[in-house]
């Protein structure tokens, strides 16, 4: 006499496709390791791309017209000041975000932004990162004591050049799959001295 074993019982000591069941959760594991892999090199190169962007678009800001146009026009003689005098301290910050310089040391100065200048530095840092727009842009200059009154040859001012980039996202295809935002990349900068300004 034969004993029917319950259906249930059976799935149970049943071996069959455990080798397709185990490599089903062992192949979602590493297709997660797989994608964060990528997104980690994805990450790294975004990140060195953006980097290489502010050097060599500080590069081109130091030797173009300042974009801030009065500091480029800034005449010490004009001001009474006694030429090969020191210029004061000052400062301006040009946004791509709202094509404006704002002095944010000193005081007195105007707010005039040249666009070509700025246009060829964002062009060039495009050139390393396409995703690179002007809201991103920000060139600081910053007047700490180079150059003199009078200059017949270049500006009178020879500022710190700071190019900087801001804002800039990264979306990760990993983490994306479960419905994870683009976050923001940490803000980059690269400065050089202005003293080759022409």
């Amino acid at each position: 006499m034969t004993i029917r074993v319950p259906l249930l019982r059976r799935l149970a000591r049943e071996e069959r496709g455990a080798a397709a069941a185990e490599f089903g959760l062992i192949c979602l594991v590493f297709v997660s390791m797989l994608l964060a892999v990528i997104d980690m090199g994805r990450l790294a190169w975004t990140i060195n791309s953006a980097k290489a962007a502010t050097r060599e678009g500080v590069r081109l800001a130091v030797v173009s017209p300042i974009v801030s146009s009065y500091m480029a026009g800034y005449d010490g003689l004009s001001q009474n000041m006694a030429g090969g005098s020191t210029v004061p301290d000052m400062a301006f910050r040009c946004s791509g975000a709202s094509s404006t310089c704002t002095q944010i040391v000193g005081s007195g100065g105007t707010t005039g932004f040249d666009a070509a200048t700025f246009a060829a530095v964002l062009a060039k840092m495009q050139s390393y990162d396409p995703d690179i727009t002007a809201a991103n842009v920000v060139i600081t200059y910053r007047h700490v004591g180079l150059g003199k009154v009078g200059n017949p040859y270049a500006p009178d001012m020879e500022p710190l050049v700071t190019v900087s980039l801001t804002g800039m996202t990264f979306q990760s295809a990993a983490l994306q799959v479960v419905g994870v935002a683009p976050f923001t990349l940490p803000n980059m900068a690269s400065t050089l001295s202005g003293e080759s300004l022409t």
